[in-house]
């Protein structure tokens, strides 16, 4: 399969291969004429990751925008609608990316990522002219349907653009993309804010920039190295080194469409799958508290400034990045020295535990900044688990690794869409004066429990397991 297993050796050759002089394909042999491989593939990974940084700048925004009791009253939003608001995108997102995906496919990921971040960008900049709650609801709909197909096209990207070798580094470069746009949108939204005087201007601002990525994802990018006017053969061979003969740079489906049942059949029937999505699910229940109710929580549960808050949340998420970089070691340390079975569970069960430990200790905690620390566990706890979560599903999954990592995915973004309207039902309620009060401890007891649910689930999760056992290449 594609992420087979590769040695040392042959690691160090394809770092050889990436420095020697090789000969261009068409060039007079005759006259002896080399050249090293060219530098293309490292602009395509640095335009996707570009576009990753964008899109959760994008997806993150509106809850520290929703802070501000002047948008509130502007737009008519009650603590309910707030909720919804913040859960709409996730529901859009979840359900979009299969078909996203699909879509990339049959048209090619040169049109279709430039239209998604165009699309995105638009419903972001588009949010700045909502007057109510439904355009609200029905803009950030959008805004996840569009950024659905995203992740999975630079997946497809990633998998014709890279060698084999350095595509878990590539990928875990796009991934941290999105998360360093995860810990600036609280800060600079804020910031934004408190220079342009206005939620509105910062949307649009937001909009323009997302079409400045677009025009630079379409002017660099080509769906193969072989299109590509400055990728020269030695790239073009350095690129294909080492992958299966099957492999090709087809934009067809990697899969035929008769077999998309017999998949279908293969991850319903594994039980390491089901506990892998309810790993994800309850993962995020508790995760998506960061990126959503955690800005009200800093204003109005501890009573920071709008402007200290957003310090607090990006420093929250930034934390949560460091996670991001040493899960991956941990899990591949954890698996040469325990095995592929606990290697992978242990390790993801034990970091779901370390942030069930720092939520419950919140209701224990007044100062702001002793919340942000405990807050700042969870995102590292969380982030700590992703790599051996995607791994696992890689492990699982097999030839159909990307199928599999679809299906866990929309279950993660369930749980992050379940979340918001959970969250504020449990936590509010009506005090004497018949006005809305919210216990927020009740929310933090809420997503501790989701996070021991994923740490019980993911004990039983045996990455041995394959779902197509034998049909792993």
């Amino acid at each position: 399969m594609d992420n087979a297993y590769r040695s040392p050796a042959a690691d160090a050759e394809i770092e050889v291969l990436d420095q020697a002089p090789v000969a261009e394909a068409g060039s007079d042999a005759a006259a002896g004429e080399e050249a090293a491989p060219s530098r293309v593939r490292w602009v395509i990974l640095g335009v996707t990751t570009l576009a990753s940084i964008l899109l959760y700048v994008d997806r993150i925004c509106l809850a520290e925008v929703l802070k501000y009791e002047s948008v509130k009253q502007a737009l008519q939003l009650d603590d309910s609608k707030i909720a919804w608001s913040l859960s709409a995108f996730f529901w859009s997102y979840a359900l979009g990316q299969v078909p996203g995906g699909w879509v990339s496919d049959r048209f090619g990921a040169r049109l279709m990522m430039t239209i998604y971040i165009l699309s995105w960008s638009l419903f972001t900049a588009m949010t700045g002219w909502a007057i109510g709650f439904v355009m609200l609801f029905a803009l950030r709909l959008s805004v996840g349907i569009a950024q659905a197909g995203a992740y999975p096209t630079s997946g497809g990207i990633l998998s014709r653009w890279i060698p084999i070798s350095q595509r878990g580094m590539a990928s875990s470069i796009v991934a941290f993309g999105g998360r360093v746009g995860g810990a600036m949108a609280p800060y600079s939204t804020s910031w934004l804010i408190a220079k342009c005087g206005s939620w509105r201007v910062v949307m649009a601002i937001y909009g323009i920039v997302g079409a400045f990525v677009a025009a630079a994802f379409w002017k660099f990018f080509r769906e193969r190295p072989s299109e590509h006017p400055l990728c020269n053969s030695a790239e073009q061979a350095l690129i294909s080194y080492g992958r299966p003969a099957s492999a090709s740079a087809a934009t067809a489906p990697v899969h035929p469409a008769g077999e998309t049942a017999h998949v279908a059949r293969l991850v319903l029937r594994s039980p390491s799958l089901w506990l892998m999505n309810l790993s994800q699910f309850t993962t995020n229940v508790g995760w998506a508290f960061l990126v959503t109710l955690l800005p009200t929580y800093l204003k109005d549960g501890v009573h920071a400034s709008d402007t200290q808050g957003g310090l607090m949340a990006t420093v929250v998420l930034t934390v949560g990045m460091a996670g991001m970089l040493m899960g991956g070691r941990l899990t591949d340390w954890a698996m040469h020295r325990l095995g592929l079975r606990w290697g992978r569970s242990l390790p993801l069960a034990l970091s779901r535990f370390l942030a069930t430990a720092a939520f419950f200790a919140l209701p224990a905690l007044d100062s702001p900044w002793e919340a942000t620390i405990a807050f700042a566990v969870v995102a590292y706890a969380t982030d700590l688990g992703v790599a051996g979560t995607w791994a696992c599903l890689q492990d699982v999954g097999g030839k159909y690794a990307g199928a599999v990592l679809g299906w866990g995915n929309m279950w993660g973004n369930l749980g992050a869409a379940v979340s918001p309207p959970l969250l504020q039902w449990v936590s509010l309620s009506t005090g004497p004066d018949g006005a809305a009060v919210r216990n927020w401890d009740i929310a933090f007891v809420v997503c501790g429990v989701s996070f021991i649910i994923s740490g019980l689930s993911s004990l039983g999760i045996d990455a041995t397991k394959s779902v197509a056992p034998g049909h792993d290449d």
